[in-house]
């Protein structure tokens, strides 16, 4: 063999040796790659799965009900009944509201929320009046174990003047009751019933979503 055969021959095996280097390479950066799509395709994915997470936890569906998932009584089936003690110490049931539309809050008084949903609702109790729905407005039993003022001194306090108009009664809700509307404990869950005990409309905290509610109570009129 030629001295120039045998120098040529390392530079035969370096340039394989590159081939295999490169081709190496290659396969490291199409994994890399392949890594990253599946990262991309993940990411995008979680963000869909909140993004629709969100859209149907806070904010009011085509059939009516809204962000409060979990809640047993879904729209289009019959209020169940049950009893509720108003201030005056009447004990009144669900059964006896049908015959007029009637909102059913069920809130409590250490319930941020609450307490500006009551200011909404003084404003605008005339409006839900005019369109023939009367609301009854219950305490979650005992408050949900938690120590507020009592339902008279939150009624008076925030509704002011409307506290006594005849188409708001506050009361309390018994156990079975809170127990039947209310199995998730939201502190401020209202459900809008129509003359013939079906419920139409759920949802919470008045004071943010009155302007659907307002719009819920006029479709039946």
């Amino acid at each position: 063999m030629s001295k120039a055969s045998t120098r040529q021959r390392p530079a035969r095996l370096s340039g394989a040796a590159r081939r295999r280097a490169e081709a190496q390479r290659h396969k490291r950066n199409r994994l890399l790659l392949g890594g990253s799509v599946t990262v991309v395709v993940l990411l995008v994915a979680l963000v869909i799965a909140l993004h629709a997470a969100n859209s149907s936890s806070g904010s009011a569906s085509a059939n009516g009900s809204s962000g409060t998932s979990g809640v047993s009584l879904p729209v289009g089936t019959s209020a169940p009944n049950g009893t509720f003690t108003t201030l005056a110490g009447k004990t009144e049931t669900v059964a006896a509201l049908r015959g007029k539309p009637t909102l059913i809050w069920f809130m409590t008084t250490w319930c941020s929320s609450c307490q500006a949903g009551t200011q909404a609702m003084a404003q605008n109790i005339a409006t839900l009046a005019s369109d023939g729905v009367r609301v009854v407005q219950v305490e979650n039993y005992a408050d949900l174990g938690q120590s507020g003022p009592s339902m008279e001194t939150f009624g008076k306090t925030l509704a002011g003047s409307a506290f006594s108009n005849p188409d708001w009664t506050f009361g309390e809700a018994s156990s079975a009751l809170t127990h039947t509307y209310n199995p998730k404990a939201y502190l401020d869950l209202y459900y809008l019933v129509n003359a013939q005990g079906k419920i139409t409309y759920v949802n919470s905290s008045p004071g943010s979503t009155m302007p659907q509610l307002l719009s819920a109570a006029k479709a039946l009129a």
